[in-house]
């Protein structure tokens, strides 16, 4: 049953998915070798893969962003730019194994892999809270990395709910439920909104295809009546970073007074360089330089790496070339709906639209896009679905599976 195909796939998505906190990083090191394992074994003998319109959107984002360095290079610190999308190609990696892998783990297993993850983090967050006495949890990682993560691969659980008949499946949607426990444990709020965000989408997803079912509803109802026991629950430990969650995210993108200028002045920086150099940004190396002779009060000239948001990032290292690049990497989970005969497929509707639409919004206030553990969930869960679609299409009789 199993070939090495199979097994690079599989070590792929639990390196990617299980480990929290800290260990995440080992995780995504790991996936990256593995990723550059199946190019090197099976990317010439699959290069249809690379003519997928989402391998296409992938290396296009990339391109566009290398193709800014000429007008902006000022150190070695600006060819990093292009670098920092170099583990996207994971998805393009996982995509040559569609026709090789004797084995592919189906939607349920792949929930399960999420789901597992979830409760890790949920589980881990309440421990160090309660036990440890963390002021905000994340299992070694940053907490706002670490929130990211779990409300993102507990949200994907979801796929299990939209695979097969079985009532049971409905138990996947603990996944959501677990990504934002330890999301608020954590006091993340830019996770948390994201969280809910892409809950709702999902739940409205399945909603149009379950809606008769009674015992769907039931689920939904349980898990609202947890969700409001840890809202509770919080109320009673003072967590005011998530009672006030909406009024305080916002925040982030206006001047208050408050320790939330910071994001604010990093914010309107980055609509300067858009401003001053719409086509092509100011470079990597150079990201922080307006914001600390804008705001030197707010922002040090040590510490600050980036610009605390996708959207900015791009804007301000590539100008509008690199939102182009950030709009075509968001997209390229819907590219894979592009087959009719994918669009049939309900856990690859569900999980791009839940890659897509998280991606998205965790990108408005935070760093996802770089070397980091969220770039590799995310390249490696579109990667998964990247493999079933090209399956389903080649089942279905399309060409090379695209």
């Amino acid at each position: 049953m199993f070939n090495f195909a199979s097994i690079l796939l599989l070590t792929a998505l639990i390196a990617t998915m299980v480990p929290q906190g800290y260990p995440a990083y080992i995780g995504a090191y790991i996936t990256l070798g593995v990723g550059l394992s199946a190019l090197l074994t099976y990317g010439w003998r699959d290069r249809a893969t690379f003519v997928h319109p989402v391998s296409l959107a992938i290396v296009a984002a990339i391109s566009l962003v290398a193709a800014t360095l000429p007008f902006v290079y000022r150190s070695s610190q600006d060819l990093a730019a292009p670098i920092l999308l170099l583990p996207m190609l994971c998805t393009i990696a996982m995509g040559v194994l569609a026709h090789h892998a004797r084995w592919i783990p189906s939607p349920i297993a792949f929930a399960s892999i999420c789901l597992a993850a979830a409760a890790l983090a949920a589980t881990g967050a309440i421990y160090e809270l309660l036990v440890l006495g963390a002021r905000r949890p994340g299992l070694g990682n940053n907490p706002i990395h670490f929130s990211s993560l779990a409300v993102l691969v507990g949200c994907l659980a979801m796929v299990g709910a939209a695979a097969g008949t079985s009532r049971w499946r409905y138990l996947f949607l603990l996944g959501p439920v677990l990504g934002l426990v330890a999301a608020s444990v954590s006091g993340s709020r830019g996770p948390t909104a994201a969280g809910l965000l892409m809950t709702a989408l999902g739940l409205a997803i399945l909603l149009t295809w379950f809606w008769r079912d009674w015992y769907f509803r039931l689920v939904i109802i349980a898990g609202s009546i947890l969700g409001l026991a840890v809202l509770v629950y919080l109320a009673g430990t003072g967590n005011a970073r998530i009672l006030r969650l909406w009024e305080s995210a916002l925040d982030i993108f206006q001047f208050t007074g408050g320790r939330d200028d910071i994001r604010a002045a990093l914010y309107a920086s980055a609509l300067q360089i858009l401003e001053q150099s719409p086509i092509v940004g100011v470079g990597l190396g150079q990201l922080m330089i307006p914001a600390e002779a804008m705001f030197p009060d707010l922002v040090p000239d040590y510490g600050l790496e980036n610009l605390h948001a996708d959207w900015a990032n791009f804007a301000g290292m590539a100008g509008s070339m690199g939102l182009l690049a950030y709009l075509l990497l968001l997209c390229a989970p819907l590219l894979l709906l592009v087959n009719r005969h994918v669009r049939q497929d309900r856990p690859v509707v569900l999980g791009a639209c839940l890659l897509a639409s998280g991606q998205l919004t965790l990108g408005i206030s935070n760093a996802t896009f770089g070397i980091l553990p969220q770039t590799v969930l995310f390249a490696v869960s579109l990667g998964y679905f990247l493999v079933r679609a090209r399956r389903l299409a080649a089942d279905a009789g399309t060409p090379s599976g695209r």
